[in-house]
């Protein structure tokens, strides 16, 4: 299943558990030295973590891991985003309105001036 919107990172306090309640899709695994492996589609079978690292099916014992981070949906971030982006379109709608009505009914016949060579 795949979901548009903002993601976000966040991290699992108790894997065993967190992992059954939020079923994120990727993972980020944090090791020993420090190194962050991301995991696709991860399962957890007993103390080992299996899932697609790098398009191949790893296992990970969760002992080996110092750090477990999910990338979960972030549905504020998505409102916030789709007010900005609507209120940005709104605006610019507006202002092409408002130059089209500044500029309408200008030309030769309508010249304030009265003179059409003045007017553009």
């Amino acid at each position: 299943m795949v979901s548009a919107g903002c993601r976000t990172v966040v991290p699992l306090a108790s894997p065993v558990e967190d992992l059954s309640r939020l079923k994120p899709r990727t993972l980020l695994l944090t090791d020993g030295d420090r190194s962050v492996v991301r995991m696709t589609d991860a399962r957890l079978t007993g103390d080992t973590l299996g899932g697609t690292v790098h398009g191949q099916f790893t296992t990970i014992p969760l002992s080996r891991l110092t750090e477990v981070r999910a990338v979960v949906a972030a549905p504020a971030k998505t409102a916030v985003l789709a007010v900005g982006v609507g209120g940005a379109a709104l605006l610019a709608v507006w202002a092409i309105a408002q130059l089209a009505e500044e500029h309408a009914g200008f030309g030769p016949e309508n010249c304030p001036s009265g003179d059409p060579q003045a007017c553009p």
